[in-house]
């Protein structure tokens, strides 16, 4: 499959993170929408037998890929380092106040991963963060995350509840101009840019009702797919993975609980989706399964299911 790279502008705030397995979910819906239940089995079927339609990474800010996930530097390792770095002055208590900062880094510039995905290590890319602290190259242009206050209607009044009647959400604003990458792959870019459409029109995620997750997007027709290339004994993913065999997979990973739910639009009396164990953005594997990224068992109703298929990037660990 050919590899593309959208450029997401949000024109709102956004109720949900643009993630790539509430995505896939989005996205699938949109495909019922337009084109009928037939159509929607069809691409789950696809799924399910390992030839899936499009693989989509979740949206990072432009320019800049997740940090992957190593081991720390070994303690006798990064002693020496303290002692090497000259800006150190062979003190170990700056270098770990340095070390602690870059721990919180969430983003490595797309430039600086193809100078470091071959003999990829913590040390490098900490070297890479302390080679760059002044220019700014890690600071990323990310929404905002705040808390809003909503009341909870009684229905039966049509008021607001006396009691307990206000409950917090939250929702993440985004800066004037700001600009999100998304990579996909697929051997069908203008079907999957129709049901993209759908999402950009009518909004994505949470309370997309009131106005929440609406954007606007285009494809970025000056992206070199070379970065999708290469070989190495490694992956990092681009996107939320899961796996319905967690004991297939090994490496280096962030994990998280996902709470899901199912679109309104099945007619579903109970909305809510189990809790399952998934991998984070950034997380990187040395054994990946071909297939088996549709999870099911996930819902009462067994026709639900949640695609967490991961667009990787190849990389070479640094080998100690």
């Amino acid at each position: 499959m050919a590899t593309y790279r959208y450029c997401i502008t949000p024109c709102s705030a956004a109720g949900t993170p643009f993630r790539s397995d509430t995505l896939y979910g989005h996205l699938l819906c949109a495909a019922r929408e337009l084109d009928g239940e037939n159509i929607l089995e069809n691409l789950v079927g696809r799924f399910k037998e390992g030839r899936p339609p499009f693989i989509l990474s979740s949206a990072f800010p432009i320019g800049m890929l997740p940090m992957p996930v190593l081991p720390n530097i070994p303690r006798a390792d990064f002693q020496r380092f303290a002692r090497e770095r000259t800006e150190f002055g062979g003190s170990m208590f700056s270098a770990l106040e340095k070390y602690k900062d870059f721990k919180k880094i969430k983003w490595l510039p797309v430039s600086l991963w193809v100078q470091l995905s071959v003999g990829c290590s913590q040390k490098r890319l900490f070297s890479a963060y302390l080679d760059n602290l002044e220019t700014g190259m890690f600071a990323a242009l990310v929404g905002k995350t705040e808390l809003e206050l909503h009341n909870t209607i009684d229905r039966q009044r049509g008021a607001v509840l006396e009691e307990g009647g206000l409950y917090t959400s939250e929702a993440t604003f985004y800066p004037p101009d700001t600009d999100l990458e998304m990579y996909v792959q697929t051997d069908d870019p203008s079907t999957f840019e129709r049901y993209l459409e759908v999402l950009a029109k009518t909004g994505y995620g949470r309370d997309r009702s009131t106005g929440k997750g609406s954007f606007t997007f285009r494809r970025d027709d000056g992206f070199d797919s070379s970065l999708m290339a290469g070989i190495g004994n490694a992956l990092m993913s681009l996107s939320v993975c899961s796996h319905q065999d967690l004991s297939t997979i090994r490496g280096f990973y962030s994990v998280f609980t996902k709470y899901g739910k199912v679109w309104n639009g099945f007619g579903q009396n109970n909305p809510f989706k189990k809790p399952f164990l998934a991998f984070a953005e950034g997380s990187v594997f040395q054994e990946l399964p071909a297939d088996g990224y549709v999870l099911h068992g996930i819902h009462s109703d067994p026709k639900i299911v949640q695609i967490t298929w991961p667009l990787t990037l190849p990389l070479t660990l640094e080998v100690s």
